[in-house]
């Protein structure tokens, strides 16, 4: 073969080279928003101590509901009378926010409108750890059309994304966001109002108008029979009734269902919260707490005292407003539970143990 017919063909084939490597298939690196993922990541559920929600309004005014973790793990909302918060209820918000997973539906801020999910427009969501570092700072757009999922974005962030939980159900906003105006704060609250530990207490007073009982837990020594037939003592706590210098014993299946009465006492509402400012003393008054001619007496072992009023009767006899002295919250209580607790003044009394219960 001549030597130019040689050289013809390395041309081609130089040339079959370059188109080959020029249209060879690349692998395209990896996109991670095409593919499901966890939203919220680098911190557990206990790593978060308080959470701000809040919504922007119009003339520069905000909705805005706040959680608060306490060193006991209990939560309280200090924009509604630093009140009680259902454990649950944090706990779903929270589990919902670490745990949800989603896909990255758009990334340009125009589309924001149609997730309403601008910084003027959505539900704003800031975790914070214990020193006041912002854990995650979310914003939550409208409704999904399926109502397990939602619509999120980060606070600075152009990704808005699809995930697979309903946070705007665990804030308890069923609606429109574009029309909320103010939070649902009270459906937060723990209406648990008087949650004492029976074991923890050694005295229970109660005292209505000008009657009083006192139950106390004392310690006695009662005799067992062993499996040999043989007796011997040992010791076991029991209520009896104070009357004076005299201790009567009663009926401990008694005991029972009126500590379950008076340890643990439920509201219906969360109505005011009382502090030490002047401003509370008028409460005291305005709520019938000032003289309190109802109320009862907890007292532990090496603690204060702690003290539950009753006042005056609200809606036509509705029910009462109780203030727990030692959380400062005012509740409103019904009828039915006001006399329930005090009907054991002058039952319990009657209560006496019997031979029998030996």
């Amino acid at each position: 073969m001549e030597e130019r017919h040689l050289k013809i063909f390395a041309g081609v084939f130089a040339a079959l080279l370059v188109i080959f490597l020029i249209s060879k298939p690349r692998h395209a690196g990896v996109n991670l928003d095409d593919f499901i993922q966890s939203v919220v990541f680098g911190f557990s559920k206990e790593d978060v101590k308080s959470v701000e929600v809040y919504k922007e309004l119009p003339s520069e005014n905000r909705a805005q509901m706040m959680f608060v973790g306490l060193e006991d793990e209990s939560w309280r909302m200090p924009t509604y009378y630093n009140a009680k918060v259902q454990k649950s209820k944090i706990d779903r918000l929270l589990n919902d926010i670490i745990d949800m997973t989603g896909k990255v539906r758009s990334s340009d801020p125009k589309h924001f409108d149609t997730y309403q999910i601008s910084d003027e427009q959505g539900i704003h969501l800031l975790l914070k750890d214990e020193g006041e570092n912002p854990l995650a700072n979310l914003i939550i757009g409208k409704k999904s059309e399926d109502y397990g999922s939602g619509f999120v974005r980060f606070a600075g962030s152009e990704k808005v994304f699809s995930v697979d939980k309903n946070i705007l159900s665990a804030l308890n906003i069923y609606g429109d966001i574009d029309t909320l105006s103010a939070f649902k704060s009270s459906n937060f609250v723990d209406l648990q109002a008087v949650d004492q530990e029976n074991e923890d207490l050694e005295l229970i007073g109660l005292v209505a108008e000008r009657k009083e009982m006192i139950v106390k837990r004392v310690e006695k020594e009662i005799e067992v029979m062993q499996e040999d037939s043989t007796m011997t003592t040992k010791k076991e706590k029991e209520w009896v009734l104070v009357q004076g210098t005299r201790e009567i014993e009663l009926d401990q299946d008694e005991v029972e269902q009126f500590l379950s009465d008076v340890t643990r006492i439920r509201g219906t509402e969360v109505v005011d919260r009382i502090g030490g400012s002047l401003a509370d003393i008028n409460k005291t008054s305005q709520y019938g707490f000032s003289r309190p001619t109802h109320y009862i007496v907890f007292r532990a072992p090496e603690k204060e005292q702690e003290n539950v009023l009753f006042g005056m009767s609200y809606e036509e006899d509705k029910g009462y407003y109780m203030n727990v002295q030692y959380d400062g919250l005012v509740y409103k209580v019904s009828k039915s539970n006001y006399d329930k607790i005090f009907k054991w003044i002058e039952d319990l009394p009657t209560k006496k143990k019997t031979e029998s219960d030996d």
